[in-house]
């Protein structure tokens, strides 16, 4: 089965159920009531769509938060860079606060590769 994609496998599923519906009394002589497993079968279809319905809503879910941490950590670089430029305005570039702040950076870029150059900015992944 592992050949059909995933709609032929919905169809197939509700397919079996349908077509052992008329052959009830004939399992049941065998000793096989097959009434729950036609249910479940022929049921299937409503169950799935149900189910890929909550797994697009967990997507979107998902995309949303990691939107909102992206926004996020976008909004608290920002005000952290400009928080560097404040300090630098108010004591000047030689204090050693802004000189500290401003090494911060360059010292992370350092530790994030050998070579000290600046790793290229990561692939977008597609949400």
């Amino acid at each position: 089965m592992s050949d059909l994609n995933d709609p032929l496998k919905e169809s197939y599923i509700g397919k079996v159920g349908d077509a052992l519906s008329p052959y009830v009394a004939e399992l049941k002589a065998k000793n096989f009531d097959p009434t729950s497993l036609i249910g479940q079968l022929t049921g299937a279809g409503l169950v799935i769509e149900m189910a890929d319905k909550a797994r697009q809503a967990a997507e979107q879910t998902f995309a949303a938060a990691v939107a909102n941490v992206h926004n996020m950590r976008e909004g608290f670089y920002t005000q952290a860079t400009g928080s560097v430029s404040l300090v630098e305005g108010l004591l000047g570039k030689n204090h050693a606060l802004p000189q500290k702040l401003r090494g911060l950076r360059a010292e992370l870029i350092g530790n994030q590769n050998p070579s000290g150059t600046p790793a290229p900015a990561p692939t977008p992944k597609p949400v």
